[in-house]
């Protein structure tokens, strides 16, 4: 069995701002570290998507009143998930994120994988309580 690790951040944020940030596609450059390196070109039903290690396919399903947000991406039609919630929390939120060791990882790959996540969340936190 993979590896994975869910982390979370609690952000002062409405739900309705934080959904409809986290959920767009083109949003990923200005939150993601070592993933999105520029604006996603949408092409029909999914995205293109620029990162370190070339170029690949990503959609999002989400669920408004579940609050999941799954990112999938891959290539040729074989699609990983990086599954997410977003929790209302009082005034604030919480998002969940899982990251899942991907198959066949070189050694250390995953750890530089949580530790882009918890920078990310970080990330995310103050690019949503600046919009407030």
């Amino acid at each position: 069995m993979r590896r994975s690790e869910t982390l979370s951040v609690t952000i002062q944020s409405s739900f309705d701002k934080a959904w409809a940030f986290i959920k767009n596609p083109e949003n990923l450059h200005l939150w993601t570290v070592d993933f999105a390196l520029s604006l996603p070109k949408k092409a029909g039903d999914i995205y293109k998507v620029e990162t370190p290690l070339g170029v690949i396919d990503l959609f999002v399903k989400g669920d408004l009143e579940a609050g999941t947000i799954d990112f999938y991406f891959g290539r040729d039609g074989r699609y990983g998930c990086s599954p997410s919630r977003l929790i209302p929390n009082d005034d604030g939120v919480v998002y969940i994120f899982t990251q899942f060791e991907p198959k066949d990882a070189p050694q250390g790959l995953f750890d530089k994988l949580v530790s882009n996540v918890k920078k990310e969340l970080q990330i995310l936190k103050e690019r949503l309580e600046s919009f407030d």
